[in-house]
């Protein structure tokens, strides 16, 4: 099997374990065993194929969650709630990076305020 095959593997079977526990926030360590490979490997396979790093994935994927979590809430849950329900514990900093990510506020996806775009 050809390394970029077997990173490719490496790869889609880490995201596959991470998305599984999304709201677990495990550590590095306890997910590259799950996923039968050391960190090292990991690394050099997240590069090969992603061209990122397996925690900058870790942190997309958390965002994404956050997000999906916002737009189907009931509004019995807080954006603080839900924030820190997947592992995001410096709301301010939380909120920056999902305002980056996604072009609104937490809050304004959670009351399902249309994102105002400017035209170019």
């Amino acid at each position: 099997m050809t390394s970029v095959r077997r990173y490719r593997q490496i790869v889609e079977q880490f995201e596959s374990i991470a998305r599984a526990h999304a709201g677990a926030r495990m550590p590095m360590a306890d997910l590259c065993r799950m996923a039968g490979v050391n960190q090292r490997t990991l690394l050099r396979a997240f590069h090969a194929i992603r061209g990122t790093t397996p925690s900058c994935y870790l942190h997309a994927l958390r965002l994404d969650e956050v997000r999906q979590a916002l737009l189907s809430a009931d509004g019995a849950q807080t954006v603080t709630q839900v924030a820190m329900r997947f592992g995001f514990r410096e709301l301010g900093r939380f909120a920056g990076r999902y305002k980056a990510a996604f072009g609104e506020r937490p809050s304004d996806t959670l009351r399902g305020i249309p994102v105002r775009r400017h035209p170019d």
